[in-house]
């Protein structure tokens, strides 16, 4: 008797289960058709006397995310021949995608045209079909009548953004919302605005070098060599111990002056070979040469035998090369004036 209880228990209780389920699954359906409706079909009646002609279009509202299809059907007493109209230059806010003519079917007296328009809707102020002429020709009389009539324009609203109840902090605003880049194209953005600084630097450093390279190029080898002098006192070479490269820069300035005044390769020879170029040369006196020789090996001995002279000796070398170019090139005017007294 207890078994027989239980088992029944059981199966009302599978009973009750199997109904429950079939309640929650039919509810939820229901909800969701409810929630997603089939789209209407717009239905426009246009007839006159014994033509009816139908205009249909899916859907109903214009959605400009998705294509309509608009169907347009004449029937007319088998006597009287329609001909259908062409719709494309009377819509407005659409562009036609495509056409489908039917092949007229004739049934019990009645002949039925049909043809169906697919369109995609553009962004516009209205959409409309304007008004469009239905053409037939009467067979039934003799002769064969011709005649029209109009259609009536039909407006076609367009579906909202947003169904129903819209909250109340949702605000409708035309302003320009700023969307921030990806960082991929702040990346890029970065890289580009480096490179740019990058390359305007060089460039700038490219001017700066070709521009002080043109005011060299247009000073006389006295100026010049005056304006190395200047520049290497500047770099105070001495006071940071750096005696044998301010040695080094020293004579060659002397050296490039003595190339560019008197075309002598002065800076590609030893000092021995030096010497020995300028000694049968009438341009450099007995006493010229005896003064280079001095100042030339001096420097040899900072320069080759790690030799470290006294701030006084580093002074007087210093004199001694301005000295030098200021004096020979005052002698070298004297020499073109006198050669061109004696031409």
């Amino acid at each position: 008797m207890f078994k027989k209880v239980i088992k029944l228990f059981i199966c009302r209780a599978g009973i009750f289960t199997g109904l429950l389920c079939v309640s929650v699954i039919f509810l939820a359906t229901g909800a969701k058709i409810k929630d997603n409706p089939q789209p209407k079909i717009l239905t426009e009646d246009m007839s006159k006397g014994s033509i009816q002609v139908v205009m249909t279009i899916d859907p109903a509202e214009i959605h400009l995310d998705k294509d309509a299809i608009l169907t347009l059907k004449i029937t007319s007493p088998s006597e009287i021949e329609v001909k259908m109209p062409d719709l494309e230059d009377r819509l407005i806010g659409f562009i036609q995608n495509g056409k489908l003519d039917k092949e007229p079917a004739t049934h019990a007296g009645k002949t039925v045209y049909e043809r169906q328009l697919l369109l995609s809707p553009v962004i516009s102020d209205e959409y409309r079909l304007s008004p469009f002429p239905v053409t037939y020709v009467d067979k039934s009389k003799t002769p064969a009548e011709t005649s029209w009539f109009p259609s009536k324009p039909v407006n076609f609203d367009i579906a909202p953004v947003i169904r129903g109840n819209v909250e109340k902090d949702i605000e409708v605003s035309m302003k320009p919302v700023w969307i921030y880049p990806p960082f991929k194209t702040v990346a890029s953005y970065v890289v580009i605005f480096i490179s740019a600084i990058i390359l305007l630097m060089i460039a700038w450093k490219l001017f700066k070098r070709v521009r002080r390279e043109i005011q060299l190029l247009r000073m006389s080898p006295k100026e010049r060599a005056l304006e190395e002098l200047a520049e290497l006192l500047a770099k105070d070479l001495v006071t940071k111990n750096l005696v044998k490269e301010f040695y080094v820069e020293l004579t060659m300035i002397v050296r490039r002056y003595i190339e560019r005044e008197h075309s002598i390769r002065a800076p590609e020879q030893t000092t021995e070979e030096f010497l020995d170029a300028v000694s049968n040369d009438q341009r450099f006196s007995r006493e010229i040469i005896t003064r280079l020789k001095t100042f030339l090996e001096a420097a040899d001995l900072v320069k080759f035998a790690a030799y470290h002279p006294e701030s006084d000796a580093i002074t007087r070398a210093t004199a001694t090369a301005k000295d030098y170019v200021e004096t020979d090139s005052a002698e070298g005017k004297v020499r073109q004036a006198a050669k061109g007294g004696n031409n």
